[in-house]
């Protein structure tokens, strides 16, 4: 009889059915047949390059991957340890705090789990920088945050290992004189990828090794495999103590950061117990660009940052460092000794800071730092340990008649010391202040609306201003004449010009009858006569307003106004000189202390112009 014709369905699971019944046949067999598992395996292969080998470390769970089930059974199965005893193992940006004697080494180990491991997310980061004039295509990341995107190239098999180390602690002093400006030892950073030098130290030969630079160190090291670290601790005989420090190591970016080289915290202004600073600007952005209201919306502000006095030895050698600054500067970290807030002086965004708690005629380290990576800090954050810029240097005036004012309600870009009086609260300045030069600006808008703005281009004043920018114009030179820029009275630098000689000193001190300065009407009196009649500040020195804030005002305006600048003497003596440098040597709105492009922009605004006395100046008796 013929075998019937199957389908090739019929056919499939035929074929199927008879392969299962053959293997269910083997198994009821009783042969003496024994499955292997890879656990009943001898370690004839040293090392699996295809599975990662746990080991028996301080590691959390969650780096290895997916979230595991029973990693160490019950019945506690020995797993492979290739640290020595002794040695700690370090996790992707979890950094280890720790106590280390002077003369001590301590070890770590970063595993091959670690090293080979998943990166950490990311988290937000600061707005985008835009560069000026092309916010659309010269967009980038800013550059105050590491680019914390995994490397793209996955042709290279070795990992890119950060280790960091910040010194967060030092020995203190065994005498009670300090003879110079020494610090305790730097701690040193030891490094190896060598299986048989897990203990790097001073006594190991061939390993690589970094001092710390003022209590920072960072290296890169590319591994495939464990990377072992030591920490030594130098000895001194002057010094007595512990080091405190602490240690990170990560495969996406730096855990602590630090620009050396970047200046970016600027000193704008200072009276005898308060000083006002600013970073640069943040963005290029035009107001009204994305960037730009990015960056002013920004509560709280990203930046932080410490202010020490030079006389006292307690940040030296962690200046770099921010646990180091964050427990051991004298104020810092937004305590109640520092305001901060967004701001657009200059027209771009910038951080302020406002400091109190100084003392008079003392210098200060300011240092700029981020408290991690400005979104998020600490374990488990990629760049969690903070960043520190560049350490600049800031002065605290002597006498008691100038103080810092800002945040006015006309004069917005007004942020400096200004003359004052003992008997007046910041706030009852501000008013005074402010509201005379709002009523002097209510008079020239009724002058101005005389003049025919919106009209044909035949018969506008200008093809090149309109009375936009007059109004403009003269807010600025408004502002920076009635609201004189105070120094003190015994500062000696050749560009200030002393006022207000006639009056007593706040102590009821006076100079004496046939002294010069009292002789001369220059002198004598101040720019603004409300200062001399309500604010009554006693001798002071002005910082002159710059003449290129007279060009400018005169250069936006119509001629039908009158607005002309003084020549000669009478400008010399109205008005002060930019310095090449960057120093502050003539206000003007905005100004701060050698910081790169805002005297460049108000230098510009008419630098080829001679002009000669203003009538409306001397109508209101402000050039004098």
């Amino acid at each position: 009889m013929p075998c019937p014709k199957l389908t090739p369905l019929q056919a499939r699971f035929a074929a199927c059915l008879a392969a299962t019944l053959f293997l269910l046949f083997l198994y009821l067999v009783p042969l003496n047949i024994r499955f292997a598992y890879a656990i009943d395996v001898d370690s004839i292969i040293r090392e699996d390059h295809n599975h990662p080998i746990l080991l028996d470390l301080d590691i959390p769970l969650g780096l290895l991957g997916p979230k595991p089930v029973n990693v160490v059974s019950e019945d506690n199965v020995t797993l492979a340890k290739r640290a020595p005893d002794g040695t700690d193992a370090l996790a992707n940006n979890e950094p280890r705090l720790k106590n280390i004697d002077m003369g001590e080494t301590q070890h770590w180990v970063i595993p091959k789990e670690v090293v080979t491991g998943p990166k950490s997310p990311s988290t937000p980061g600061l707005p985008a920088f835009v560069r000026s004039n092309d916010e659309a295509t010269q967009s980038d990341r800013s550059s105050f945050q590491e680019d914390m995107k995994p490397d793209g190239d996955l042709s290279r098999r070795a990992t890119v290992v950060y280790v960091t180390v910040n010194t967060c602690i030092q020995p203190s002093l065994n005498t009670t004189q300090r003879s110079d400006d020494s610090s305790p030892p730097q701690l040193r950073l030891f490094y190896s990828q060598d299986s048989s030098v897990k203990e790097p130290g001073p006594n190991t030969p061939n390993v690589r090794s970094v001092d710390l630079d003022d209590g920072f160190a960072s290296v890169e090291i590319e591994a495939e495999g464990d990377v072992y670290i030591g920490i030594f601790a130098p000895t001194h005989q002057r010094y007595g103590g512990i080091y405190n420090y602490e240690v990170a190591a990560s495969v996406d970016a730096p855990f602590h950061s630090l620009e050396p080289d970047t200046p970016f915290l600027y000193f704008v202004d200072s009276d005898n117990k308060a000083a006002l600073l600013q970073t640069n600007a943040t963005t290029e952005a035009k107001q009204g660009a994305q960037s730009y209201t990015d960056w002013m919306n920004l509560n709280p502000p990203p930046f932080t940052m410490f202010a020490h006095n030079m006389n006292h030895s307690a940040i030296l050698g962690i200046q770099k460092s921010y646990c180091g600054l964050s427990k051991n500067a004298q104020i810092g970290r937004m305590g109640s000794n520092i305001k901060a807030k967004m701001i657009d002086r200059g027209l771009k965004p910038k951080e302020q800071f406002y400091v109190t708690g100084l003392n008079q005629s003392s210098r200060y380290y300011g240092i700029l730092a981020m408290s991690g990576n400005s979104t998020a800090s600490g374990n488990g954050v990629v760049g969690g340990g903070g960043k520190v810029w560049k350490t600049m240097n800031f002065t605290t005036k002597s006498d008691d008649n100038c103080a810092i004012v800002y945040d006015l309600e006309f004069c917005r870009e007004v942020a400096y010391a200004v003359p004052s009086n003992n008997a007046l609260n910041i706030s009852e300045l501000k008013t005074i202040y402010d509201n005379y030069a709002a009523s002097v600006y209510e008079n020239f808008t009724f002058s101005l609306a005389q003049i025919p703005c919106n009209t044909s281009s035949t018969s506008m004043y200008s093809l090149a201003r309109g009375c936009k920018d007059c109004e403009k114009a003269y807010k600025s030179w408004l502002c920076a004449v009635t609201i004189p820029r105070c120094q003190d009275f015994s500062s000696t630098l050749p560009f200030l010009l002393p006022r207000n000689t006639g009056q007593a000193f706040l102590n009821g001190t006076i100079l004496p009858e046939d002294n010069e300065l009292r002789q001369n009407v220059l002198t004598n009196s101040s720019r603004n006569p409300l200062i001399d009649s309500k604010i009554k500040p006693g001798p002071y020195k002005e910082v002159l307003p710059c003449r290129e804030v007279c060009y400018d005002l005169v250069q936006s305006c119509p001629s039908a106004l009158g607005f002309v600048c003084p020549t000669k003497q009478w400008l010399n003596n109205s008005y002060g000189m930019m310095s090449e440098n960057g120093d502050v040597t003539c206000s003007y709105l905005g100004a701060a202390y050698f910081m790169k492009g805002a005297a460049s922009r108000i230098g510009s605004m008419g630098a080829s112009m001679g002009l000669v006395l203003s009538f409306w100046a001397l109508v209101w008796g402000l050039y004098a």
